[in-house]
């Protein structure tokens, strides 16, 4: 048994867990402690694009503790970056070193900088020098190498981090794959930082074993678990699951809410209708056939046969409840 409350941190998913989710989640359902935004891509030279900024405007993530997250390989740019959110009020700020793209990993960011050690030193050298915000690093285990995040934190345990938050596969292995809990150990024992674990959180039962094997960790940070099951923060934390009947109508207003607040903030029905189709990727997994679920929301076509989609999808049998 654990007596203290879990911290748990929602994980950036790319064009999933924006401000309009994140902020729809915390009033339907709650949780979660903090999240931390997707990453932002920068720019050489410029600063941030105005799509980031609004995501990142703190009347946008009133509610929830957020924490921006910059994928970036060049020392000023990162700084530059820095400078930039701590002027719109930020205090701290993730550096994302694990984003397994190849797209980003063969360009020498995210994970593309694990087999670099000296580089990111130099980096962290620079950006550190009278950093105005606080720094947080999130890792993999490797680019191809298992042990390269083994070498990233010695490294890390050299400068005044916030936290290290770990994921505990390679880049090169789906979030699918199994995570490493041994290395993940092993990572924990050697990191001074507050530690903080990402990755295959997705039932009370596993989490529970995750406490057991993993004492001493600072955090928990969770992607498509809470996505797939957007009670599970709750259930993670001592709660319970709502009847079948109130279940049904969190789920419906959580929906209700997500589609309001991007109908306001999308321009025009075609975009509205697919970033609605990219959740039900996840919320078609919360019902016993959630291919045909899926597959009905697809094939919706405007507005009309979307909203027909979705009511019927609602009334579908649960997968649990």
């Amino acid at each position: 048994m654990h007596n203290v409350s879990p911290r748990l941190i929602l994980a950036p998913v790319r064009g999933i867990t924006d401000a309009v989710y994140r902020q729809t989640f915390v009033r339907c359902f709650g949780g979660l402690d903090q999240a931390i935004a997707p990453y932002l891509q920068l720019r050489q030279g410029k600063g941030l694009r105005p799509g980031d900024l609004r995501q990142l405007a703190p009347e946008n993530n009133r509610g929830l503790k957020t924490v921006p997250q910059i994928l970036a390989n060049h020392p000023a740019t990162l700084r530059a970056a820095l400078d930039e959110l701590h002027r719109l009020g930020y205090d701290e700020v993730n550096w994302n070193l694990g984003c397994p793209y190849p797209m980003v990993t063969d360009r020498g960011r995210g994970a593309g900088l694990l087999p670099q050690p000296d580089r990111i030193t130099a980096i962290l050298e620079q950006v550190l020098n009278q950093c105005p915000v606080r720094l947080s690093v999130k890792l993999r285990l490797g680019h191809r190498d298992p042990d390269e995040c083994l070498a990233i934190l010695e490294l890390l345990n050299r400068f005044p981090l916030s936290e290290v938050i770990l994921h505990p596969r390679l880049a090169t292995v789906t979030d699918d794959g199994p995570v490493d809990i041994e290395r993940a150990s092993r990572a924990l024992a050697l990191c001074r930082h507050p530690f903080v674990f990402n990755g295959g959180i997705t039932t009370p039962a596993g989490f529970c074993e995750l406490r057991n094997r993993l004492p001493g960790v600072a955090g928990w940070m969770i992607g498509r678990g809470v996505l797939t099951n957007p009670f599970l923060p709750i259930l993670l934390k001592g709660g319970s699951l709502p009847d079948p009947v109130e279940y049904r109508r969190q789920l419906r207003e959580f929906h209700r809410q997500l589609l309001e607040g991007y109908r306001t903030w999308l321009n025009g029905p075609a975009h509205l209708l697919a970033k609605m189709k990219e959740h039900w990727e996840y919320l078609a997994l919360l019902f016993a056939d959630a291919k045909v679920v899926l597959a009905r929301i697809r094939h919706s076509h405007d507005a009309a046969s979307y909203n027909v989609a979705a009511a019927w999808a609602f009334d579908q049998p649960l997968a649990s409840a």
